[in-house]
C-alpha cells in the first residue's frame, strides 16, 4: 500500500542524477484515484531529506482543469513557486539570494509567476519587459520564455541538483507539454523531471493527445527513460488502507471485505467507501460518483454549498474569493475549511497566489462532482460567476493565468460582451507565448461570443500555426467578410496574405493566385508585404500544376533584393535552390540552398534554419548523396529536439525512413516509417499511403523486387509494435497487404489512387513532395552518373 517498489524506483533516479550529475526523466502514469499524487508528495519529501547535504531543490506543480481546460504553463508556474518557496525555507540566505538573482538575470518573464521572488527583487520588477525598461538588464532584447526557463534551470543545476515534479499532465495544453519536452531533451545537469498523468485520460477517438506523442519521443530519444505504470492495490494493501482510514474496531470485517471487492484496488475508491461505510454501514453504491456524493452527504448543507462554491472558483481556490462569494466573514470561512480538512479530509492547504491564501479540494474527482452540482442550479451558478468576475476585475495586476481565468468565468456567467473581449485579449497573450492550442480555444470563444475581424483573424493565425490550413482558409474568409471601417488596410492585407498561404498549403492553386493577384495590384510598391506575396508566387511556380523553374528563380531574386528580413530572404534562397534542382541543375541548387542556411544561421532564426536544412537534405536525397542525407537528418532531429521546431509532425522522420531504405537498412527503415505513420494526422492517411507506395517503388529501383519484399516484411513486423496507435497499425497493415499484390511495372501514384483508395489530389501532392517537385528523379540521377 505504501508503493514501496515505485517509491524506490523514483528515489533511485534521484540518487543516480545527484551522483552522476546528469539529467533524467521519469514518466509515471495510472488511472484516476490510484495514488499518483500521494506517491509523488511522499517521494518529493523523501528525496529532499535524502539529499539535504547536496542541497537538492524540489518543486511540485499540477495542471488544473477549468472550463477552458488547463491554463498554459500552469503546472510549470506552480512548480517554480514551490521550488522558490523551498529555497526560501531552506534557511540558507546565500542559496535564496542565488535563486532570486537567477530569476532576475535569466528568466525575468517568469518573475510574475513567482510572487515570492518578485517581492524580494522589487515591486516594480514584475515582468521581463519592466525589468528591461528599468535599465538593469544587459540584454536589449528579451529571449523567449522557453529560452529563459532553460537558462534558469541550467543555472540552478550548475549549483545544486533539482527535482521537478509535474502532475496531472493529462490536463496540460500543448504549449506546456512542448516546453517540458524541450527541457527534458536539452538540460544536461543534475535535473530529475517527473511527468505524471492519468493514462485513461489520453484516449480519444478524435485525435492523439500531445502528451502521448511526447512519451513516444522521450522513449525514442532518451531510451533510458523509465515509464512506471502505477497498478491498483492488492487486496492485502487495500485492506491495510481501509484500516488506516478507519482505525480500530469501527468497521466490521465483512464491510472491509465488501469494500476491498467494490474498490477493485483503487485507493481513492477504497478510502471513500470506507468513510461512507464508517458512518452508516449500508451497502455502498457501486459507482464512484455515487460514493463521492454519499461521502459529501454527511456534511451540513452549509458546508456542501461552501464546497460547491469553492469548486466553482477552481480546484485550487482563494479563501478571500470564497468568503466574498458566500458573504461570510473570512475568519469563519477559515474555521469551516479547517473542519473540512481535519475531520473530513476533503480539502487541504495549497500554496498562496500573490497575497491570497488558497486551499485545494481533496481530489479532482471530488471537484468534478461538486462542479456538476453547481451547474445543475443554473441561475445560482451564473450569478456566482458574475460575482467572481467582479472580484477578479478588482485585482490590479493580471498575469497570463488570470486573463485566461477571467475569460472562463465570463463564459460561465454568460456575459457575452466580456467573454468575447476577455477571450480575445487572453488569446493574444497566449499566442505571443507560443501556446497555440490555448490561443486557438480562446479565439474560438471570442468568435462565438463577439465575432469580429480581429477575433477571426487571430483564429486564422492560430489554426495556420497548428497546421489546420483548411480551417485557416475558412477563418480568413470569415474575417474578410467582417471587415469594419476601423480595420486598417494593412491588417486586411495581412489576412489576405494568410489566406493565400493557407490556400497554397491545401494545393488550391488557382484560388491562391487570385488572392495574390489582388495583393499585387493593391500594393505594387516594394515592401515586406509585396516580398512575401512574391515568395508565394514563387512557391506556386515551383510546386503548382504548371511548373516554371525559370519564373521561380526570377521571383526569388526580386524577393531577396526587396526584403532584408532574414526569414523571407532565407525562404527565397531556398525556393531558388529547389527551382534549380527541378531544372536538373544540382550544382546551382547546392549553392543557393547553402546560402539559405547561412542567412538563417547568421540571424539566429531556428525556424528558418530548420526549413533551409530540410531543403538541403531533400537535394541530397534527390542526388543520392545518402551518407550526407543521413547526417543532415540527424542535424534536423537535433534541431527539433532543442528548439521545438516541427515537433508535432517532423518531416525529417518521414525522410529518415526513405534514406534508410535506400541504404538497404530495411528493419530501421520500417521502424522509421511506422513512427512517421503514427505522428501523421489521420486526415493525412492518403498521403501516408502514397508515400509508402513511392518509397517501395524506389527500393525496387535501387535494390530489386526481393529487397522490396523484405521491406514489406519488416513493415508488417513494425506495424505490430505496441507504441503505435490502433488506427496507425490498421493503416500500415492494410497498405502493406495491398502493396504485396502490386503488378510488375506498376506506377505508385496510380496504384495509390486505384487500389489504396487515395484521392487523386492527395496522391499527386504526396508524389510531388516525394520527388521534391523534380519532374523526373530518374533523369536527374542519370545525369549525375
Amino acid at each position: 500500500m505504501d508503493r514501496i517498489d515505485e517509491l524506490a524506483m523514483l528515489l533511485k533516479a534521484v540518487d543516480q542524477s545527484v551522483e552522476q550529475q546528469k539529467a533524467s526523466v521519469i514518466v509515471l502514469r495510472g488511472e484516476a484515484g490510484v495514488g499518483k499524487t500521494s506517491l509523488l508528495t511522499t517521494f518529493a519529501h523523501e528525496a529532499a531529506l535524502r539529499h539535504r547535504d547536496a542541497h537538492l531543490l524540489t518543486g511540485y506543480g499540477q495542471a488544473m482543469l477549468n472550463s477552458l481546460a488547463s491554463d498554459s504553463f500552469q503546472a510549470v508556474r506552480e512548480c517554480l513557486r514551490s521550488m522558490a518557496s523551498a529555497a526560501q525555507r531552506s534557511g540558507s540566505p546565500s542559496r535564496w539570494h542565488r535563486i532570486t538573482q537567477s530569476f532576475k538575470e535569466n528568466a525575468p518573464d517568469w518573475i510574475e509567476s513567482v510572487p515570492v521572488v518578485g517581492q524580494v527583487l522589487a515591486a516594480g520588477v514584475r515582468t521581463g519587459q519592466s525589468y528591461a525598461a528599468s535599465g538593469d538588464g544587459d540584454r536589449t532584447e528579451m529571449d523567449s520564455r522557453l529560452d529563459q526557463l532553460l537558462r534558469l534551470i541550467e543555472d540552478i543545476v550548475a549549483d545544486a541538483p533539482l527535482l521537478m515534479v509535474l502532475d496531472d499532465l493529462h490536463w496540460a495544453d500543448t504549449a506546456t507539454i512542448d516546453l517540458l519536452t524541450t527541457i527534458a531533451l536539452r538540460v544536461k545537469g543534475p535535473l530529475v523531471l517527473v511527468l505524471a498523468y492519468r493514462s485513461d485520460q489520453l484516449k480519444s477517438a478524435e485525435q492523439t493527445h500531445p502528451l502521448q506523442r511526447t512519451v513516444f519521443r522521450l522513449c525514442r530519444y532518451l531510451p533510458d527513460t523509465p515509464v512506471i505504470d502505477l497498478p491498483r492495490l492488492s487486496p492485502q494493501d487495500t485492506e491495510e488502507l481501509i484500516r488506516r482510514t478507519v482505525p480500530g474496531p469501527r468497521i466490521a470485517p465483512h464491510a472491509v471485505s465488501r469494500i476491498v471487492r467494490l474498490s477493485a484496488g483503487n485507493p481513492l475508491f477504497a478510502e471513500s467507501l470506507a468513510r461512507v461505510d464508517q458512518r452508516n454501514g449500508h451497502q455502498p453504491p457501486r459507482q464512484i460518483t455515487a460514493v463521492i456524493e454519499d461521502r459529501l452527504s454527511y456534511l451540513t448543507s452549509e458546508d456542501q454549498r461552501l464546497l460547491e462554491t469553492a469548486a466553482l472558483i477552481g480546484y485550487n481556490f482563494e479563501v478571500e474569493y470564497l468568503a466574498q462569494l458566500t458573504r461570510l466573514d473570512v475568519d469563519d470561512v477559515f474555521e469551516r475549511l479547517h473542519v473540512l480538512f481535519d475531520e473530513h479530509d476533503l480539502v487541504r492547504p495549497a500554496d498562496r497566489r500573490n497575497e491570497y491564501d488558497r486551499y485545494r479540494i481533496h481530489h479532482p474527482l471530488f471537484a468534478q462532482v461538486l462542479r456538476e452540482r453547481g451547474v445543475a442550479n443554473g441561475p445560482r451558478w451564473r450569478r456566482h460567476h458574475a460575482k467572481l468576475l467582479q472580484i477578479i476585475e478588482a485585482e490590479q495586476e493580471w498575469d497570463d493565468e488570470l486573463w485566461v481565468r477571467a475569460a472562463a468565468v465570463a463564459v460561465e456567467a454568460r456575459n457575452t460582451a466580456k467573454a468575447g473581449s476577455l477571450a480575445l485579449q487572453a488569446a493574444r497573450r497566449q499566442f505571443a507565448l507560443g501556446a497555440v492550442s490555448k490561443a486557438r480555444d480562446l479565439a474560438r470563444i471570442a468568435v462565438e461570443h463577439t465575432p469580429s475581424f480581429d477575433a477571426l483573424a487571430l483564429l486564422a493565425e492560430c489554426l495556420s500555426a497548428g497546421g489546420d490550413h483548411v480551417g485557416g482558409v475558412d477563418a480568413c474568409v470569415a474575417a474578410l467578410q467582417l471587415t469594419e471601417p476601423a480595420v486598417g488596410p494593412a491588417l486586411v492585407a495581412q489576412v489576405q496574405l494568410l489566406w493565400a498561404r493557407n490556400l497554397r498549403m491545401t494545393c488550391r492553386w488557382s484560388e491562391t493566385v487570385d488572392v495574390l493577384d489582388q495583393l499585387a495590384v493593391a500594393y505594387p510598391e516594394p515592401s515586406g508585404l509585396l516580398a512575401e506575396t512574391l515568395n508565394l508566387y514563387a512557391e506556386v511556380a515551383l510546386c503548382g500544376p504548371v511548373q516554371d523553374s525559370a519564373r521561380c528563380v526570377e521571383l526569388c531574386d526580386q524577393v531577396a533584393a526587396m526584403s532584408a528580413e532574414p526569414a523571407v530572404q532565407s525562404r527565397a534562397f531556398g525556393h531558388r535552390g529547389l527551382a534549380h534542382l527541378a531544372a536538373y541543375e544540382p550544382m546551382e541548387a547546392e549553392q543557393w540552398l547553402q546560402k539559405a542556411i547561412d542567412v538563417a544561421v547568421a540571424a539566429g532564426h531556428p525556424y528558418a534554419e530548420y526549413e533551409a536544412v530540410h531543403w538541403l537534405s531533400k537535394k541530397t536525397m534527390a542526388c543520392m548523396e545518402l551518407e550526407r542525407s543521413a547526417q543532415l537528418l540527424a542535424q534536423l532531429r537535433e534541431m527539433s529536439q532543442t528548439s521545438g521546431v516541427a515537433s508535432e509532425n517532423p518531416p525529417h522522420v518521414r525522410d529518415l525512413g526513405r534514406v534508410l531504405g535506400l541504404l538497404g537498412e530495411f528493419p530501421n527503415a520500417a521502424n522509421a516509417f511506422a513512427v512517421f505513420t503514427d505522428i501523421s494526422q489521420i486526415a493525412a492517411a492518403g498521403r501516408v499511403s502514397t508515400t509508402l507506395a513511392c518509397q517501395l517503388s524506389e527500393i525496387e529501383w535501387r535494390h530489386g523486387p526481393q529487397a522490396a519484399g523484405e521491406f514489406l516484411d519488416e513493415l508488417s513486423r513494425a506495424a505490430g509494435e505496441d507504441f503505435l496507435l490502433a488506427e496507425s497499425r490498421a493503416l500500415l497493415q492494410g497498405s502493406v497487404e495491398q502493396l504485396r499484390g502490386r503488378p510488375s511495372g506498376w506506377d505508385p501514384v496510380l496504384f495509390a489512387v486505384n487500389v489504396l483508395g487515395v484521392s487523386d489530389a492527395d496522391a499527386r501532392a504526396a508524389d510531388a513532395i516525394f520527388r521534391f517537385d523534380v519532374p523526373s528523379l530518374a533523369q536527374l540521377r542519370a545525369g549525375l552518373q
